[in-house]
């Protein structure tokens, strides 16, 4: 007879088995993975990299080692209920999001949770629904380009604030014996001092706050210094709303007309109660606010800092101390192609986000696949553009008999293929020369490129985002020659989060001289 010491190790062993087994994720039948190992599936291998490389996205890593080995349709596990589908085909991307196929896609369950803490009515954290259509419409005309036009003033003068900034700041570094200073605060407080302009049209203070302070500066071994300042509220500016609504009610009473809406609490108060216009409560409106927020700089391409200087400086007139830039001035292609190409090529090769999710509403083909209900679909758009590359055209070509009719009919769209050097930061790429003329214009058609997303639910502050991203390189440019740092200092080690940025980022900003 067997002893209950020996039977009770084997069924608990059995048992064990048998859970781990019954955990273990399950693959969607038809469609690529890597072997399922353990109930973690992928996150083990994904974790590691991540703590080693900052990230599962760059080269050799989980992302695009898989698509290497999987091919561009295979799916991922993170632990034993969650699982995603990745596409990484730039041609079917396009097909997918932008024709017939869009109609069965919504925001994934899995975007709409992680903002339904911060923005629970804020556009990312919503589905497609009739609130989400709504907030659509009552914040399209803030990027329509009457708007932009008039709020081009405030972006330019935010970035003269922080060309000032910067020049109190080198004195200061200078004074602590360092070479230069980490500036990836400066730009989350200047895009907060624009965006409180867009809002509430007026700046939220945070560059003249540091700038009045006695900064606490800690110099590291390699001469970088960064400044810790204190912070002001971000949502200050959000206490105008109810007297922009209030003053909008007087103004009605005694039947006076309201000004043109310049923020976006003055456009919607001013649309408030009147028929046939929608409104935001002021929660889902602190919300919608929020989402509109979102830079490696060219210290390690001097090359480029000279010819968009010597571009800038060409092709526009009165560059006085005290002149601000225009909108005119940083959206006229013909005068400035290359401070087109350099805002697209900083884009390509610094996206703000490496990835679009999207969920399933209908059954669906993608590349001979078929993708059920309520499946997590993940886009890599800036890795599949990387890719999409004349050497690897063969391979692109191999999915062709698998494509959907229109994706074939479409193609890339017009866009060439890219030359084998995507992983360098080269503006020139985006550039041709005109057969007529025979001068260098801007081609938004070069090559692949998916930095704000696209189809219906793609970033809708992309106007408002290339305009605030041209005023101030251009105004930087303008100022300062960004000098070297030391190389311990010039890391491109990315950290993502919902968008991703560099680990660091120090520059060395000086005045131009003519040995520049």
């Amino acid at each position: 007879m067997i002893s209950n010491y020996v039977l009770v190790p084997i069924f608990t062993a059995g048992g064990v088995y048998v859970v781990a087994q019954w955990l273990r994720p399950k693959p969607y039948p038809g469609i690529p993975s890597n072997p399922v190992t353990s109930v973690l599936g992928d996150l083990p291998t994904m974790v590691s990299e991540t703590m080693k490389y900052g990230s599962v996205f760059e080269a050799g890593c989980f992302f695009p080692r898989s698509i290497q080995e999987l091919g561009p349709v295979f799916q991922f596990f993170m632990g034993p209920v969650s699982k995603s589908i990745v596409v990484a085909d730039l041609q079917e991307m396009e097909d997918i999001l932008l024709r017939t196929r869009s109609k069965g896609l919504d925001n994934s369950d899995i975007q709409a949770t992680a903002f339904q803490i911060t923005v629970p009515y804020g556009s990312v954290a919503l589905k497609t629904d009739d609130m989400w259509k709504q907030h659509r419409r009552v914040t399209a005309p803030l990027t329509a380009t009457k708007h932009l036009v008039q709020m081009a003033p405030a972006i330019a003068t935010n970035a003269k604030a922080l060309m000032s900034y910067w020049t109190r700041k080198m004195e200061i570094v200078q004074q602590h014996g360092a070479v230069c200073f980490s500036c990836q605060n400066d730009f989350e407080m200047s895009t907060l001092d624009v965006i409180g302009e867009l809002i509430a049209g007026r700046s939220l203070g945070m560059l003249a706050h540091a700038f009045t302070q006695i900064p606490t500066v800690k110099v590291d071994q390699y001469g970088g210094a960064i400044f810790e300042v204190t912070p002001t509220p971000l949502f200050a500016s959000l206490r105008c709303l109810e007297a922009s609504r209030k003053n909008v009610k007087e103004l009605r009473e005694i039947g006076q007309e309201v000004e043109a809406a310049k923020c976006m609490i003055d456009m919607v108060a001013s649309k408030e109660g009147l028929p046939g216009e929608e409104s935001l409560p002021e929660h889902e409106l602190r919300d919608e606010i929020v989402s509109f927020l979102f830079v490696k700089l060219l210290t390690d391409h001097p090359d480029v800092q000279r010819k968009l200087n010597a571009e800038l400086r060409g092709a526009l007139e009165d560059l006085s101390e005290d002149r601000i830039l225009t909108y005119a001035d940083v959206n006229s292609p013909e005068k400035t192609p290359y401070l087109e190409a350099t805002i697209a090529e900083i884009l390509r090769r610094g996206p703000i986000a490496e990835a679009t999710r999207r969920q399933t509403t209908e059954p669906m083909k993608v590349l001979g696949h078929d993708i059920p209900v309520g499946s997590n679909l993940i886009f890599l758009g800036p890795t599949a553009a990387a890719m999409t590359t004349k050497s690897n055209e063969p391979s692109l070509r191999n999915y062709d008999d698998l494509r959907s009719e229109t994706s074939l009919k479409y193609g890339l769209q017009g866009k060439r293929l890219w030359d084998d050097d995507t992983t360098e930061f080269k503006p020139e790429r985006w550039l041709v020369v005109d057969e007529k003329t025979g001068k260098q214009t801007f081609d938004p058609k070069a090559g692949g490129s998916m930095p704000f997303g696209m189809g219906q639910r793609s970033c809708p502050g992309k106007p408002l985002a290339m305009l605030e991203l041209k005023m101030f390189i251009a105004t930087l440019n303008l100022a300062f020659f960004l000098g070297p740092v030391p190389k311990e200092l010039s890391k491109y080690d990315p950290v993502i989060q919902l968008t991703r940025f560099p680990a660091q980022a120090y520059i060395a900003p000086r005045p131009w001289t003519a040995e520049d």
